[in-house]
């Protein structure tokens, strides 16, 4: 079994920000948690190549579009962890 999307740090706070501040564009992300925007837009595609995080329809205050969690995704993927981890639980 692979090790889930998630467990990386950097795209574990991205995560952790769109689940704890709502939905958020690829510079207010990198602004809010000091990484370049580079970083976090390529954590992004990761997380929404994988379903966990979606683009949202509307934009907020600059042109660049917002990414929200997609929360059955997060969930399925915490059980993969949980399961890739129970061997040394």
């Amino acid at each position: 079994m692979e090790p889930s999307i998630l467990m990386n740090l950097t795209r574990g706070r991205i995560l952790h920000m769109l689940v704890t501040h709502g939905p958020a564009t690829a510079p207010a992300i990198a602004t809010a948690l000091s990484l370049n925007t580079v970083t976090v837009t390529q954590a992004l595609a990761m997380l929404s190549t994988a379903g966990i995080v979606r683009m949202t329809d509307a934009t907020l205050t600059d042109a660049h579009p917002a990414y929200a969690v997609n929360s059955s995704q997060v969930i399925h993927e915490i059980a993969q962890a949980r399961l890739f981890f129970a061997p040394w639980l």
